[in-house]
């Protein structure tokens, strides 16, 4: 793709998230016209002096309901899209993402210990738990000076295992939070709120200032004797990356729980528009994994209120196979 070609990519994806953020703000379990939307959000940003038709009815419900709960779930998919980009990159392995290495998972048993002990810190908990998890993973496959890639991967998904078993071990002893539980497990964005929704979007921000680090990404890419003979030091670059994608992962997952496929599926397909490089890559990773959660998040509330974790399992879980078997 040229760069004209590129550029009018971009801006065809950013009008569909306004699309489908208005979209969003108007499906539900009341439906709200799109222009009741869109009169409704010219009025608060002083676009218009006054207020006509049935805002008063849908003022709260646009404003407390499901404007933070869009917002979040945009910046959230953002999140998402850009770390299984750069997990990718840094791993050279199209398996890897922020589930794959275990600290989605450690993030969702630190909230479930939370949960379980009554203790009224379940988003620090789970933050602690996914960095905590990246550290153990990153110790078990650290050898030597270098860190291998492939046993980077096979330690989080060993690691995960053991997590998701002591989550299910949890769930048994205390089975009159399961309802909590199964937030955490299956993401949900319920209870999405503006209290929450800094968090989201620093952690969005942040991955967004990735795109500033595209030709450190591009020469880990090539492998690691060539990034070395570059001059640049690839382990120590490796990890603080890492360590950057698992803090913000662990941001959001604290806020929403765990929702797979996202950064695994979304890479994948924007290759396929935009090309390999990481300065295209990336902020395209960032604009895609919004839309794509913004389109889930809605699907989920219009079956009914179903986690919005299993629809993106079961959508992108057949996406990732049918890649597989066509490469």
């Amino acid at each position: 793709m040229d760069r004209k070609g590129y550029i009018f990519f971009i801006t065809v994806s950013l009008f569909l998230v306004f699309f489908s953020m208005c979209l969003s703000l108007a499906v539900g379990e009341v439906r709200i016209p799109l222009p009741e939307v869109a009169r409704m959000l010219l009025y608060k940003i002083g676009l218009t002096s006054s207020m006509t038709g049935a805002f008063g009815v849908y003022d709260t419900i646009l404003l407390f309901v499901r404007l933070p709960r869009t917002l979040m779930v945009f910046f959230v998919g953002s999140v998402l899209g850009v770390t299984g980009a750069v997990y990718q990159g840094l791993l050279l392995n199209p398996l890897a993402e922020s589930y794959t290495l275990g600290v989605a998972s450690g993030a969702a048993l630190g909230a479930t210990i939370a949960i379980a002990f009554n203790v009224n810190l379940v988003r620090p908990f789970a933050f602690l738990g996914g960095i905590l998890t990246l550290l153990g993973v990153w110790s078990l496959s650290h050898r030597s000076r270098s860190v291998d890639p492939t046993r980077l991967i096979l330690s989080g998904v060993v690691v995960g295992s053991i997590l998701q078993a002591l989550m299910m071990l949890l769930q048994t002893l205390f089975p009159e939070k399961l309802g909590a539980f199964f937030f955490w497990i299956m993401g949900s964005f319920g209870s999405a709120s503006w209290k929450w929704l800094p968090g989201c979007l620093i952690a969005s921000c942040i991955a967004l200032l990735f795109t500033l680090l595209h030709r450190e990404l591009d020469l880990i890419s090539l492998g690691e004797g060539k990034a070395e003979t570059l001059g640049m030091s690839i382990v120590r670059m490796r990890w603080v990356l890492l360590c950057t994608a698992s803090l913000i992962t662990s941001v959001v997952v604290s806020y929403c729980g765990v929702i797979g496929f996202v950064g695994l599926i979304v890479p994948h397909l924007l290759r396929m528009l935009v090309g390999h490089s990481h300065s295209r890559l990336l902020f395209a990773s960032w604009i895609g994994g919004g839309l794509m959660l913004l389109w889930a998040d809605m699907a989920a509330r219009a079956i009914g209120s179903l986690p919005v974790g299993v629809l993106t399992a079961l959508v992108g879980g057949p996406i990732f196979c049918l890649f597989l078997w066509r490469s």
